[in-house]
């Protein structure tokens, strides 16, 4: 597995304490320009978490599907929390707070997620690329949340940042880490790998019927967001719960809500940050500006979500 220097630190979900097991990982530890590091595990060419197992990756392609279903991927930090909290209460039909956790396909032991009742989200971070085979044989609906890549860059950086991981400890500045996730050494191979990766996929597979859920566009309208989803679901519109299901998924409402269900490291909750849109004005200085839409523009030229974040936009 390589040498991984392991903290001892108690990392749990739900309030349930999450072990780490590193057999069979081909970890990798990445520098940024300063000589600070990150641990990753690689698995079939993409970087994970050294937190997920890899038989459970291993598990993942095969995992029975029922057509029912929901399949929710989205790269980290683009508000997938949040819209599984929305997700699932429209599903339930009631405005009530879920008492648990979003069971993430990649940490979560399958047969634990066999026995859910149905209809179930399944959720994951991993590129569709990677997803169950059952998705496409089954057309099973898919939610993919997009958020402006400046703002994410802030956030998966605040999530690693002075935070003691079981496996290490980041501490580097965040225009050091920038160029990491620039280059895509970060997890699941960065952003924009992430997005052109599902583009190719819904061009492959356009039977496939797909809701793309803007961060943005939530935190502009979120009643117009609720009832986006409620009818992309095929569920009977409801505006009154939509109000009320958009009102009980407020940012300062979910961070006192799902605290007793967060993940949290020696107890501490930290996925829930600021919930606003343009933090990353007050982390990139000129220079790191220029050289992001350098990236931006090289590596999302053509795509269809191009321009939903480019120069022009913001």
């Amino acid at each position: 597995m390589g040498d991984v220097k392991e903290e001892k630190v108690e990392l749990s979900v739900s309030g349930r304490t999450l072990g780490v097991d590193y057999n069979g990982q081909q970890m990798v530890k990445v520098a940024d320009r300063s000589g600070q590091t990150l641990t990753f595990q690689m698995f079939q060419g993409v970087l994970y978490s050294p937190l997920f197992k890899v038989e459970t990756l291993q598990q993942i392609k095969d995992f029975n599907m029922r057509p029912d279903d929901i399949f929710f991927t989205g790269y980290a930090r683009t508000g997938t929390n949040w819209t599984f909290e929305m997700t699932r209460m429209l599903l339930n039909g009631k405005a009530e707070t879920i008492p648990k956790a979003k069971d993430l396909m990649e940490l979560t032991p399958h047969d634990e997620l066999a026995q859910l009742p149905s209809p179930r989200i399944i959720n994951a971070h991993m590129q569709l690329s990677g997803a169950p085979t059952d998705v496409k044989a089954l057309k099973c609906k898919v939610i993919y949340t997009l958020r402006d890549p400046k703002d994410v860059a802030v956030s998966v950086y605040k999530i690693y940042y002075n935070r003691a991981f079981p496996f290490g400890t980041y501490n580097g500045h965040f225009e050091d880490f920038l160029y990491l996730y620039l280059d895509g050494t970060v997890d699941g191979n960065g952003i924009f790998e992430h997005w052109r990766d599902a583009e190719k996929y819904f061009t492959d597979h356009p039977e496939i019927p797909v809701h793309f859920q803007s961060y943005e566009d939530a935190i502009k309208d979120p009643v117009r967001s609720v009832q986006a989803l409620s009818d992309f679901l095929g569920l009977q519109r409801n505006d009154d719960l939509c109000r009320a299901i958009a009102e009980k998924c407020s940012f300062t409402r979910m961070k006192i809500d799902k605290e007793p269900f967060a993940i949290k490291l020696d107890g501490e909750h930290f996925l829930y940050r600021k919930g606003i849109v343009g933090d990353w004005k007050n982390w990139f200085n000129d220079q790191m500006l220029e050289d992001y839409y350098r990236v931006y523009e090289e590596k999302m030229a053509g795509s269809r979500f191009y321009d939903t974040y480019a120069r022009s936009k913001y």
